[in-house]
């Protein structure tokens, strides 16, 4: 029985296959880092870790300026905010509004 036999080839590509398999099934799960530097108001100042919440391709080494918005109803933003009559649109010509929201459980609607 050579290399060439119809049961070598069936053996050496279920190798091949089991190799393939077992490499892709391994993974882990990384949450990126990175920190929020709060310059305003004074009270809250300083550099907090947090996690990235990526959508899309992340854009690494860059850096954003902006004004942070924590809604005082509406926190999980499981609503739309014209709910609320609230609106966190820029104006045109200022820094763009970034909306801090609180991440939720399932089926939390506060």
């Amino acid at each position: 029985m050579g290399l060439r036999s119809p049961n070598s080839m069936l053996w050496l590509a279920l190798l091949v296959w089991a190799a393939l398999l077992c490499g892709s099934c391994h993974g882990r799960f990384v949450v990126e880092k990175n920190s929020l530097k709060v310059t305003s108001p004074s009270d809250m100042k300083g550099t907090y870790e947090c996690a990235i919440g990526n959508f899309g391709v992340p854009q690494y080494g860059g850096t954003m300026v902006g004004v942070v918005a924590y809604p005082k109803a509406n926190k999980k933003a499981c609503k739309s905010f014209d709910d609320f009559d609230i609106s966190y649109k820029a104006k045109p010509g200022s820094l763009p509004t970034f909306l801090l929201v609180d991440r939720g459980g399932q089926h939390q609607t506060t």
